[in-house]
């Protein structure tokens, strides 16, 4: 401490200053949400599926709905069994996830043992993240250069319920029982499947467990114990007795519906799935050209242990917790114009929470500015411990959109709630972001052993207008694990681009290109239009993979002896200097730069043919790769460079390739299991990034008998 103290009575004041303004900022610098992925009830399983439930203020389940059921059309439970029939009322008053017994177990190297008695809800983890991340336009390879935090809120281990319940017996035991279920194993099992190091811990503290998971990984994100952090949260319904629980203490609805802060609110309607958040420095994001959804700008988490009981809700805890939330984004509370509240669903917990959020965000009065609350509870039922996830999720997507989406119910307002004499509001509709200073929102959401959290986000600049599309080919580059997941990809990708509009073939073939993990089932193409680029997909969806490892291409031999070329890759019937002059390169023979360019993008080259005076830096430029098997023959000032076992190899003038040919090299040289990089080739005014979605992963069904409720 002496020693530190003396270091800064060395500094003059303003030294001190700037040391101190940069350590305050990076201890307030923001963090974005780069990615999201969801398996949430009524089908939605992407962030934009999300987005259209809650702008449609759409509620996915309806009243009278059945249990879930398996991959077969089994119910998940047997109502007919006799302890099982007193409960089928509750039981169908859920909302679910259907087919959680498949796993692509083999995306993971897992065994079919291993898988079997894997917990689903580690399942859907490991699933969603692969989701998030390609969201997020990270790679694999990418995070295993980097510090990868593992952030995961898991409360319930139900899978095992049945097999106690069914009598389970040594025979039906396994090793991979106890790691398939141990909650702290899931955040590990994250990190393990990813191959990444860094933090990586489980946390449980009920239904804020994401945004207390979001809280830690956002600090550890600002001290640098990592550059990225996935942030994750399952829940699944599998013991058909909980839900018995629950209701026998007043809490789920007897009407089957979730309407908090309605005159109709009589409790929530149980609820689960999974979220998974990818979070990282902002201004790695914005180097890496990268748009987040929103940043998170200060957050925090407490407790009153002063409460009457456990489950006790404590106003004043929310209050403390907002505003510490609030003091950390240094913000004023008016600049917040949206709260995704905690909202447990009863008439009485939501009168209390406006009151709070009124309090805490200096809402008292009818003078006020406007303060809209809502929650996707009331589209998605109470996800319990994912439910913070959810919440965020939607909030974030409202930032990015920069609109206020409607709540269900919103026309039917709970009297009880001071509207009139507060700023807050329901949404009927959906609202334009109002203007203010910052565009923020805030999200809450409290467990019922007493930790509440809240984070405060704000909405990012939104993009430039994208360069125009420069024309001419683009290399489609598309891989999976297996076939059949090849062509689900595919299907998957062209109905995205079919639903979406207003993309470019060029920004679709680079994201793909460099934003994806590259597996063993390959598919390639040369397209020249935004039609061929979805007849390609058209083909792999219904050819699949058109390898899956073949012998390496010879490649081209090239005759270098007029230089490198100075018209290259054309597009449009245009020539453009490509490969081309190196940057900075003014002078000399620019031909080991414009090798050096070819290599980088992964091109097939059997040899050149060049003059005596380059050869050796035109060797220089073929072995960086690597390879130092090359031959070498004269014939006067002429110099044949040939890569071992080429063969006999045509001589082709590079001048007389185009793009298209360039290309064409590439993807014969992928199709054999080789890394390309097709914007080695054109590195100039790429086209931008853009989400898309992950890849599909086509399950098997993992569930042993001993599990099954009968």
């Amino acid at each position: 401490m002496n020693d530190y103290i003396d270091q800064l009575d060395g500094l003059t004041r303003k030294q001190l200053m700037v040391l101190l303004a940069r350590r305050h900022q990076e201890s307030t610098q923001g963090i974005a949400v780069s990615g999201m992925g969801c398996r949430f009830p009524g089908g939605i399983d992407t962030p934009d599926a999300l987005w259209e439930a809650v702008r449609g203020a759409r509620a996915v389940r309806a009243a009278g709905s059945q249990p879930p059921t398996d991959s077969s059309g089994r119910p998940r439970w047997d109502t007919t069994a006799p302890d099982l029939a007193p409960l089928a009322p509750t039981l169908a008053a859920g909302a679910y996830l259907d087919d959680v017994d498949l796993f692509d177990a083999d995306r993971f190297d897992l065994t079919p043992e291993e898988a079997e008695h894997l917990d689903p809800q580690q399942r859907l983890l490991l699933e969603v993240t692969l989701q998030a991340l390609a969201d997020a336009n990270l790679t694999l390879r990418a995070l295993r250069r980097r510090r990868v935090g593992v952030y995961v809120g898991i409360s319930t281990a139900e899978y095992n319920f049945a097999g106690l319940r069914n009598g389970i017996g040594k025979d039906d035991l396994s090793p991979y029982m106890g790691t398939g279920t141990a909650l702290s194993a899931a955040s590990g099992r994250i990190a393990l499947a990813l191959g990444v190091r860094g933090p990586a811990l489980t946390l449980d503290t009920a239904c804020s467990s994401a945004l207390t998971a979001v809280h830690l990984a956002a600090g550890a994100l600002r001290a640098e114990e990592c550059d990225i952090a996935v942030v994750g949260v399952s829940h699944l319904l599998l013991s058909p007795f909980t839900s018995e629980v629950f209701a026998q203490a007043g809490m789920v609805s007897p009407t089957g519906r979730c309407l908090p802060f309605t005159a109709e609110a009589d409790g929530y309607v149980r609820a689960e799935g999974c979220g998974v958040l990818v979070l990282e420095r902002y201004r790695d994001a914005a180097a890496d050209g990268r748009q987040p959804y929103a940043v998170v700008r200060g957050s925090a988490v407490h407790q009153d242990g002063d409460r009457e009981q456990l489950a006790a809700w404590s106003a004043a805890s929310q209050r403390t917790v907002i505003d510490l939330a609030l003091r950390r984004t240094g913000a004023a509370a008016h600049d917040v114009r949206y709260v995704e509240a905690q909202a447990n669903g009863s008439r009485v917990g939501g009168v209390v929470e406006a009151e709070t959020l009124a309090a805490a965000y200096d809402r008292r009065g009818a003078a006020a500015p406007e303060l809209y609350v809502g929650s996707a509870k009331a589209n998605l039922g109470y996800l319990e411990t994912a439910s913070g996830v959810a919440g965020m999720m939607k909030t974030a997507l409202a930032l990015a959109h920069r609109e206020i989406p409607p709540q269900p119910g919103a026309d039917r307002p709970d009297p009880a709630i001071a509207w009139e004499r507060t700023g807050l509001r329901l949404a009927t509709a959906p609202r334009p972001w109002p203007t203010t200073a910052r565009t923020l929102a805030g999200v809450s959401a409290t467990g019922f052993t007493g930790t509440a959290a809240h984070v405060v986000m704000e909405a990012t600049p939104l993009p430039g207008s994208a360069p125009p599309e420069r024309g001419g080919p683009a290399l489609l580059l598309l891989s999976a694990h297996t076939p059949a997941s090849l062509s689900a990809t595919a299907e998957r990708l062209r109905a995205h681009l079919l639903a979406r509009g207003g993309w470019s073939r060029g920004a679709v073939c680079r994201t793909l290109a460099e934003r994806r993990d590259h597996l063993a089932h390959r598919h390639a193409a040369v397209v020249h239009s935004d039609e061929e680029l979805l007849a390609a997909l058209d083909r792999a969806a219904t050819a699949g993979p058109l390898v899956r490892a073949l012998p390496a291409p010879p490649g081209v031999l090239l005759d270098l002896r007029r230089g490198a070329p100075q018209a290259g890759l054309g597009s449009s019937g245009a020539r453009r200097p490509a490969p081309g002059r190196a940057p900075g390169e003014d002078a000399g023979d620019p031909t080991p730069a414009w090798l050096d360019r070819v290599r980088a993008a992964g091109a097939p080259i059997a040899g050149v043919v060049c003059a005596a005076a380059v050869a050796a830096p035109c060797l220089a430029a073929l072995t960086r790769d690597g390879a130092s098997a090359w031959e070498r023959s004269e014939d006067g000032d002429t110099v044949t460079l040939r890569r071992a076992g080429a063969g006999e190899v045509p001589l082709t003038d590079p001048a007389a390739l185009d793009e298209a040919d360039w290309y064409g090299l590439l993807a014969a040289a992928y199709l054999a299991g080789g890394d390309v990089d097709p914007g080695a080739l054109t590195p100039d005014d790429p086209p931008p990034l853009m989400r898309l979605p992950g890849p599909a992963l086509l399950g098997s069904r993992y569930w042993t008998d001993v599990n099954i409720w009968r």
